[in-house]
């Protein structure tokens, strides 16, 4: 490798000491990275795929991303899309970006026929109508293809040779990509659901065949039903298997010695132990090893209680240790270094001793949020890529917002499933509104989308128990009992098919509730990483179909025996339906609502955050600030400098671009310390919203 700097060897004792099993077992054939959002996930993965190829020309390696933030084309520095693409500059290394909506559409055009003959044995009396069924997404079907199309990269069989030898998949953010792992039991629900109907339809069909009669409008079906289901049954068997197998596959969480990201590495190490998924190694990724200046050096040991923390607790699994890189890790050559590190043979970048820091241009402004406070809105949002600081600056501006509006009561709360605001705030929050010790009214809540669906799941399934004894009971049950035994059985199973966005739906349903009895005058809203934020804004029309058909269905029974817990369970259901355009209106609403972008200055933060404000424009959410997050102050270090100027570049960039001109770009500093606990939140907070009194001299940080 030519490198423009010098070069040093990785420092024996500290990196290179714990090759990692994945990149010498060649039984391996699935390789995963997880982790919390900007620990290094997509660098890890292609950095593997790029070191592999490198080792073994005679193999073929694949990566492929799941994140709907996808961020591999960046990575590499070249082009990649939803098909398999080979990686530029190498013969055996290709990638793919996989996109659910396409991998959904080529299974239905797949098992279109299938389908539709699942619609013909549907009955007008079904208590679900299987029509209405497929007439919307299944779901979970979009994540279910994504663990499909890994089996079918895998082409994993005794009597099917492979076409790679080892897929390297490059998942989303902890919380996200713990469901996408668990989905496999949900999806054979609904495929439990068809059963029942397609038993349902056997019998009448058969009974009707006996007497000679002919049902109405109703054609055999063709081709093999059965087949079809049994097929998907055993390709999610073989998915949940893949996932299971010890000798075949490894997840390898990535984390960074920081508080938010232990904490985060331990829930979902704990899931991953539950679930049989096998973990060997876990990569501890950006230690501060340069300690040559005071800004790194009071880094470097602000990292070592953390470090500390990590070999305790983690102690178990193979600890891969990597550094702090001088340059951001992006293209062929830099990719291969950090998987030098990776093997046990990393060498870093070594800049030269300079005597004059390397351009002063950034001056940072304080107060650059401080409009903010002025603009009277009940709803300020904060969104961006996993790892940029989302919970913190939410949890910085909280408390500004909370200080200027004394008078007011402030709740900053959390939706993303891997919740970090109590690890931010230093203090239990949990889902309980829980009041934080500063100035004005400041509450916190991480709301348990999951704990509000199993309690909508109990209550559901409670109702629907208690109304089928009253309808058997009825005249409806007479020659018809077992009829009502099998749509007691689809209506109650019908809840466990419940499509992913209905638990974030019914978290802001909670949120709405707030809003509808005056608890709060303003929230703050701390973001799931982009991909997932923008699915949850667009409120997709799969919730609100399948909350439509679930009421439609018990309708069908109410208007013959009304019950009152079915009218009371029906209007819940219609409830979270208005929820879904109440919140709508909410947010698209310039006076009442505004978007704050946060990024850090790298390339794949900011080509993220590029596609992130054109997706908040199209949704019609009124946004005018990106939060530049952990600029590196000035310094006389190199190697520090040397990150600086780079970063310097991306902002200039920034400024330059069409699509960023409408925007005020505020930059926060990097400090020398985790930001953590009402002390520092408060420095913070002070920089974004404060401003200097006139003609104080800006001091230098760090």
């Amino acid at each position: 490798m030519n490198f423009e700097m010098g070069l040093k060897k990785a420092k024996e004792g500290i990196f290179g000491e714990n090759v990692p099993s994945f990149l010498k077992n060649e039984k391996l054939r699935l390789v995963i990275f997880g982790g919390k959002g900007g620990t290094g996930k997509t660098t890890s993965s292609c950095a593997t795929g790029m070191y592999l190829a490198r080792m073994y020309p005679e193999k073929k390696f694949l990566v492929a991303s799941s994140d709907p933030a996808h961020s591999l084309g960046d990575s590499f520095n070249c082009p990649v899309s939803s098909s398999v693409t080979l990686v530029k500059g190498v013969d055996n290394l290709w990638a793919i970006e996989m996109n659910p909506d396409i991998l959904l559409e080529k299974f239905k055009k797949r098992n279109k026929f299938s389908i539709e003959n699942f619609s013909k044995m549907s009955f007008s009396t079904d208590q679900i109508d299987i029509r209405d069924f497929l007439s919307f997404k299944l779901p979970g079907m979009q994540e279910m293809t994504i663990l499909l199309e890994i089996v079918n990269l895998l082409k994993f069989g005794i009597f099917r040779t492979h076409e790679y030898d080892l897929v390297i998949w490059d998942t989303a953010p902890t919380g996200h990509t713990l469901r996408l792992l668990e989905l496999p039991d949900k999806i054979l629900k609904w495929i439990e659901v068809f059963e029942t109907s397609f038993l349902r339809y056997n019998r009448v069909a058969v009974g009707a065949a006996m007497i000679g009669f002919k049902i109405p409008g109703r054609m055999p079906p063709k081709g093999n039903v059965r087949k079809f289901m049994d097929t998907l049954s055993k390709e999610l068997e073989k998915a949940r298997a893949i996932l299971k197998d010890e000798e075949k596959c490894e997840f390898n969480p990535v984390t960074i010695p920081e508080e938010l990201s232990i904490v985060e590495t331990e829930r979902l190490l704990t899931t991953l132990r539950e679930e049989g998924i096998p973990v060997r190694n876990i990569i501890v990724n950006r230690i501060q090893d340069e300690k040559k200046c005071a800004f790194c050096s009071t880094r470097g040991k602000g990292q070592e209680s953390y470090l500390r923390e990590i070999d305790e607790r983690f102690s178990s699994y193979n600890l891969v240790k990597l550094p702090v890189f001088s340059n951001e890790v992006r293209g062929k050559e830099r990719l291969l270094n950090f998987g030098e590190f990776l093997s046990g043979n990393g060498t870093q970048y070594s800049p030269q001793p300079i005597s004059v820091p390397l351009r002063g241009e950034d001056n940072f402004k304080p107060g650059m949020l401080s409009e903010i406070l002025n603009k009277d809105l009940q709803f300020v949002i904060f969104g961006g890529k996993g790892g940029v600081g989302k919970t913190t600056i939410s949890a910085s501006s909280a408390l500004s917002i909370a200080k200027h509006n004394s008078g007011k009561k402030v709740l900053v709360f959390s939706t993303d499933p891997a919740h970090s605001l109590a690890d931010s705030f230093a203090t239990p929050i949990g889902d309980t509104v829980t009041p934080i010790k500063t100035e004005g009214k400041l509450y916190a809540l991480e709301i348990d989308g999951a704990a509000l669906y199993q309690d909508f799941r109990k209550e559901y399934k409670s109702n629907i128990g208690d109304a089928f004894k009253k309808w058997q009971n009825s005249y409806l049950a007479g020659s018809r009992k077992w009829k009502l035994d099998f749509d007691e059985k689809v209506m109650v199973e019908f809840v466990d098919t419940y499509p992913p966005g209905l638990e974030e739906v019914l978290a802001l349903e909670k949120i709405m509730g707030f809003i509808k009895r005056g608890d709060f005058d303003i929230y703050i809203f701390d973001t799931a990483p982009t991909g997932h934020l923008i699915e949850l804004l667009k409120f997709p029309e799969l919730v609100r179909e399948w909350l439509r058909v679930t009421y439609r269905a018990m309708l069908k029974y109410h208007r013959e025996v009304p019950v009152d817990n079915i009218e009371v369970l029906g209007k819940k259901i219609l409830s979270s339906q208005e929820t879904v355009q109440k919140m709508q209106a909410l947010l698209t609403n310039p006076q009442k609502s505004g978007f704050i972008a946060v990024t850090i200055p790298e390339a794949m933060g900011i080509l993220e955050t590029e596609d992130l404000l054109a997706s908040m424009r199209e949704l019609g959410i009124p946004s005018g600030h990106i939060v530049v997050n952990m600029v590196i102050p000035l310094t006389d270090c190199a190697f520090c400098s040397l990150k600086r100027s780079e970063q310097l570049d991306y902002i200039q960039h920034m400024g330059k671009k069409n699509e960023f001109k409408k925007y005020k770009i505020v930059k926060v500093p990097l400090y020398s310390h985790e930001i953590r606990g009402l002390n520092d939140l408060t420095e913070m907070s002070n920089f974004m919203y404060e401003k200097e009194e006139k003609g104080k001299k800006e001091e230098k940080i760090g």
